[in-house]
């Protein structure tokens, strides 16, 4: 009989320890994004030149052009530098199925201005050989050549197909992902797990 309770009694204990563990590893994980979600807003507010404001904000700005950035719930963050740009409206808008190229530059976000060692992808000459310098034992990972696009189709982050819609031929954006909306818990090529993000994106013309 004492046996027999020993063994629930263990069976208990394991599976309470299972259960505890799967907490603090859940606990971990939103304290890792809730950081992230604030050091992108803190940033964008604050530290982005110029400095922007949630786009709910702008009607009651008194700005004539306020700059601003549009965020769909905290997990993607989007700055369109040439919103007001004179004659974007007659630029063609992207929706699933628009086909375009981009040119960019892909960061590691972690609070501040991004700087060149917090890159990890590329397709803009100058920055492909500040990476080979990073990473010297790499061949032939990044090329100088626009990156083509077609929305929808192209295997992309959800983020970054999300924040592409709507932007314009001509565009040059600024996308912040938290890890939810990146690359997950998953270490992708030079991005470790858990990892926010930022890209710089122009966006071009498919020739």
């Amino acid at each position: 009989m004492c046996m027999k309770r020993t063994k629930i009694i263990y069976s208990v204990v394991a599976v309470v320890c299972a259960a505890l563990m799967m907490v603090a590893c859940s606990n971990d994980s939103d304290t890792t994004l809730t950081s992230q979600q604030k050091a992108i807003e803190n940033y964008l507010t604050k530290s982005h030149k110029p400095a922007l404001i949630d786009e709910y904000l702008v009607p009651e700005s008194s700005e004539e052009q306020p700059q601003f950035y549009t965020h769909w719930g905290l997990d993607i963050f989007r700055y369109i530098a040439t919103y007001y740009d004179e004659g974007r409206e007659a630029w063609t808008t992207i929706s699933k199925g628009t086909t375009f190229d981009i040119n960019y530059t892909a960061y590691i976000f972690k609070s501040g201005q991004p700087t060149i060692s917090d890159m990890f992808a590329t397709n803009i000459a100058e920055n492909i050989e500040e990476l080979y310098k990073q990473y010297p034992d790499e061949e032939h990972i990044w090329e100088a050549k626009p990156m083509r696009i077609t929305l929808g189709e192209t295997a992309l982050v959800s983020g970054l197909n999300k924040a592409l819609e709507g932007c314009r031929i001509g565009d040059r954006i600024e996308v912040y992902l938290t890890y939810e909306a990146a690359y997950g818990k998953h270490y992708v090529g030079f991005v470790p797990s858990r990892s926010s993000v930022m890209w710089k994106i122009e966006i071009l013309e498919a020739k």
